[in-house]
Parts: C-alpha cells; structure tokens; sequence
C-alpha cells in the first residue's frame, strides 16, 4: 500500500468549528451503559463535535454520557444527515433499533451489537466500516475470518472490514493489510468499544480504509503504552486516554 494514502486529515489553519469532523454515535442501553462511553472517550480529541443519540431511554446511561464534557447527548436523529460520520451498534444488546433510520448518514461505522442488527435486516450499507471479532465474523457472514475471507466478504458487500483479534485484518475488497500492534491485556473489557470509537472519528475526514487501517494501529500503540505503564493491569479508557500521544506517533512513523 502506499504511504501517501496512509496520510491522515490535518485540519486547515483557517477552518472554524464543525469542519473538522462531526461525530453521532448511537448506542448503549440498560445492561451495557459503559460501552458508549468507551468510544465517546476515544473520539472526542479527534473532531469537532461529538453527538450521543442513547439506544435505549435509560436515566443511568444518560446520565453517564452527561459526566463526558465534550458530549451532547441528543434525543432524536436530526442530525443524522449533517454528521459527517455515525457510529452505530455499542453497548445496544438486546434492543432492536431500526436500521432503516440509519440510511440517509453519510458514513456509517458498525461495531458490536448493531451487527446483529444489520444481518437481520439483510443489509450492509456501502462504503460502510463492519468492525467485526471473529466470532462476530463467523456469525454473519458464516465463514473463518482468515486474510482471504475477509477481502472476499469486503469486496461482495462494498465496505471495509476490520476483523479484530490476535492479528488485525483490514480490506476494502481490494487491499489487505494486518496489524499485530496490541498486547494480551487487551482482551479487557472496553477495548473494542475504544477502537470503533477511534475508527468512526477518523473516519470522518479520512477514506474507510484509511480509519480502520490506522485506527487499529494506534489503538494498538495507546494498548501498547498502557501496558508500559501498568503492565497488564490496564483498563479499556487508560487506552483511550493514550490515543493522542499514540496518534503522534503513528503519524511520526509513517513519514
């Protein structure tokens, strides 16, 4: 792959707020009010403006959304069309949400439980980002994630995928690459939640492939330097908390 097409959004010296990415996530629910606030954490240092639309009308996570600052928790989908991208699925469990609502974003990241969602409704938006485990994998498209499978599924179905686990594969269909920038104190709760977060903020001003490949690094590297830290007794927002410096220094690498 060449480098040039790893080169992420640098925002313009004379650009005002909203330019610079505007983010809607949507999700969370009774039994999984942590999950959203993982990629809230994730992606607020990345965008303008960072929208919380709750998957299920409970006080509690509401409330929890609310400690974060930089979110504003909104309570219909108004802004769905003038958000540049939307991070659908985290933390819904068992709440069925109507993905048909979902059809006039822009660019859509589906992660978790809005998998489930999207497979029962017969329908992967093109150009969308799937962020599937493998379990996740095998689940909805019926096969291993191997590097092929994933390429094949990516390409059928007009989107990228980023299956996570021991070894990150990415394809937009046409391009595969893998990842093996983590650690085992990953597998801690949250982590998951932390990188779609990542990866649906980058992607608002950068190309699908782009986000997901570089998302998946430097989540890697912010677990990388959590581990440094605590060893392996790190927690899902001491990863978001390190994104940043891991954002410089993916940056740093890749010149």
């Amino acid at each position: 792959m060449a480098r040039q097409r790893l080169k992420l959004f640098t925002p313009e010296k004379d650009s005002h707020k909203g330019q610079n990415g505007k983010l809607l996530i949507i999700g969370g629910s009774r039994g999984y009010h942590g999950a959203p606030m993982f990629s809230i954490l994730a992606a607020r240092r990345f965008i303008d403006l960072l929208y919380f639309y709750p998957g299920e009308d409970d006080p509690h996570l509401i409330s929890a959304a609310k400690t974060i600052p930089e979110a504003m928790v909104v309570y219909d989908l108004a802004r769905l069309r003038e958000v540049d991208c939307v991070l659908f699925g985290i933390g819904l469990g068992d709440v069925k949400f109507d993905t048909g609502a979902l059809s006039g974003a822009k660019r859509l990241v589906i992660d978790g439980d809005g998998l489930k969602d999207i497979k029962e409704d017969n329908w992967i938006p093109p150009g969308s980002i799937l962020t599937p485990h493998e379990g996740e994998f095998r689940m909805f498209f019926g096969m291993e994630g191997i590097p092929s499978n994933v390429k094949e599924m990516a390409k059928k179905n007009e989107c990228v995928i980023l299956k996570k686990g021991p070894v990150d594969v990415i394809s937009d269909g046409k391009r595969v690459e893998t990842n093996t920038i983590h650690n085992q104190g990953m597998t801690h709760g949250g982590t998951g939640d932390v990188l779609a977060g990542l990866v649906a903020a980058l992607y608002c001003k950068n190309d699908a492939f782009t986000a997901a490949f570089a998302g998946a690094r430097i989540n890697g590297i912010a677990g990388n330097m959590a581990m440094k830290r605590y060893g392996f007794n790190f927690c899902a927002s001491d990863v978001a908390d390190n994104l940043s410096e891991a954002y410089r220094i993916f940056g740093k690498e890749r010149k």
